[in-house]
């Protein structure tokens, strides 16, 4: 087998879906399985975070370990509701009652796909009747679930925590599991995947249905001790919950703190590509050695940006926006740089990362704005006003800049227009750039060992408003890695056209 062969089995597109084939031997536990799995019978748990953080592979390693554990598990999207009989109402209230409905109906059709095994004896009465019934009558429902629910003392918490986590003695999950997840009655897990994707959350109007989800979900959990329900959404989505949702903030208060921030620290994103490079160089009868040799020349790679020498495992994290998919997908684009040159080079390089980096920057531009397209249509045009800059401006170089932009083109936000010349205007933008992750402040930190740290949006969501204007001035803002080779293309190109 070739080296680039044996890197793409492995770097792809790095989704749930093309990594199930070899989940079971690259799955990296998440650093925060301990506090997710602190859930309490009857309870539910909302996990917040960005898009490729591995909010669906958390949720698909957790189902495939109850599976095998025979504990019942049930894993939904939204496309497996018929919201069809929500209506088009805003109050909350009838959303609810709508969703709930949606919700009763979906899991009783997955029972029947998914947890067919555990329909036996009286439950397989309690099926029928649910059944025949149309599946419309929640007593008959919740019944059921009570029924097919594994008695929490007949599961091995040790067990069930050394096979999520994927190593021996994991013991602060062992705890979390024994104290809360297995402390009484019986167990029955409901994962309910990218639940933001039952409105279109860029308009305001929208969010209470998700807000109406999140509050059925949690009516079901509570009329049903034996779920532990877990539900994923963007980061974003709740940031914009909490600040932007009209008359919703009691909702705010009830589930506050059933929120886990989502984040992948740099030393989770670096165990994730060194077990997939590993498993990679194994392809090629590479044992016992550090993989980073089988695939990369030297031990350092000198920077696409600068002339700056770094290790290529901080080269890929650094560049990889806080998102395993990201770096998953860099490794990906470096292999096939490599590959592509005539001759194919075996090895990734310098040239390699040069070149690689154009590719991958140009694509995170258009990622991102897809991403947020539906909150504004200008993203990649706002990004490209950069590329002249510096990028690291300070705040007031950045301020003058961004109190311009709407003057080049029209700009919306959310259907709010950002008007040239008008700093509420220009902090608006500021907050929407920070909130795509292009650019970030950097703080003086002394606790660090670099006397400094970046504020992501997922950091601090409400670090932009003119409140903290003092705090916004004293930092030193960052155009993100990912994006700047992306920007020196668009300025060569510029400066070739002038000349």
């Amino acid at each position: 087998m070739l080296t680039h062969d044996a890197l793409a089995r492995y770097f792809l597109t790095g989704t749930a879906e093309e990594d199930r084939p070899f989940l079971e031997r690259a799955f990296i536990t998440h650093d925060q399985f301990t506090d997710i799995l602190s859930i309490d019978p009857g309870a539910m748990r909302i996990l917040a975070g960005s898009k490729g953080i591995g909010k669906t592979a958390l949720f698909e390693w957790l189902a495939k370990v109850a599976i095998r554990r025979q504990l019942p598990v049930l894993l939904l999207r939204p496309d497996d509701l018929d919201t069809r009989g929500v209506g088009a109402g805003s109050d909350v209230a009838s959303l609810k009652r709508g969703f709930y409905e949606a919700l009763v109906v979906a899991v009783a059709s997955a029972l029947g796909r998914q947890l067919r095994g555990f329909i036996k004896g009286p439950a397989e009465a309690m099926y029928n009747a649910a059944v025949a019934s149309g599946a419309r009558d929640p007593q008959k429902l919740l019944r059921l679930l009570s029924a097919i629910s594994v008695p929490v003392a007949k599961v091995n918490g040790v067990q069930l925590a050394k096979e999520l986590a994927g190593r021996p003695n994991p013991d602060n999950l062992t705890r979390s599991i024994n104290q809360h997840l297995l402390s009484q009655g019986s167990i029955l897990f409901f994962l309910l995947d990218d639940t933001d994707q039952v409105a279109s959350p860029a308009d305001p109007s929208q969010l209470n249905r998700i807000w109406a989800l999140l509050l059925a979900v949690r009516r079901l959990a509570g009329e049903c001790m034996a779920l532990r329900c877990l539900v994923s959404l963007r980061t974003e989505v709740w940031a914009r919950l909490e600040s932007e949702s009209q008359g919703q903030r009691d909702q705010t208060d009830h589930l506050r703190g059933l929120v886990i921030p989502l984040t992948a620290s740099e030393e989770l994103m670096e165990r994730i590509v060194l077990r997939r490079l590993t498993l990679a160089a194994e392809e090629l009868g590479k044992r016992n050695v550090d993989p980073y040799g089988v695939f990369f020349e030297n031990t350092q790679v000198r920077l696409p940006t600068s002339d700056e020498l770094r290790p290529w495992d901080q080269f890929i994290i650094k560049s990889a926006r806080d998102r395993p998919r990201d770096a998953i997908q860099l490794v990906k684009v470096l292999s096939d740089t490599a590959d592509s040159r005539i001759p194919s080079r075996a090895l990734i390089g310098d040239k390699d990362a040069d070149d690689g980096m154009k590719r991958y920057s140009r694509e995170r531009v258009k990622d991102v704005s897809d991403e947020f397209a539906r909150d504004c249509t200008t993203v990649t045009k706002i990004i490209e006003t950069f590329a002249e800059g510096d990028f690291e401006p300070s705040f007031e170089a950045l301020r003058a800049h961004l109190k311009t932009v709407g003057s080049r083109f029209p700009l919306q936000i959310r259907s709010e227009t950002i008007r040239p010349g008008e700093d509420d205007d220009a902090i608006r933008l500021l907050r929407f750039l920070h909130e795509i992750g292009f650019i970030n402040p950097r703080v003086h930190d002394a606790r660090q060992s670099k006397k400094y740290r970046h504020i992501n949006f997922h950091d601090d969501p409400y670090f932009v408003q003119k409140s903290n204007w003092n705090n916004m001035q004293a930092a030193t803002w960052e155009i993100h890695p990912a994006f700047r080779s992306f920007l020196l293309t668009l300025r060569s190109d510029l400066a070739a056209r002038r000349s």
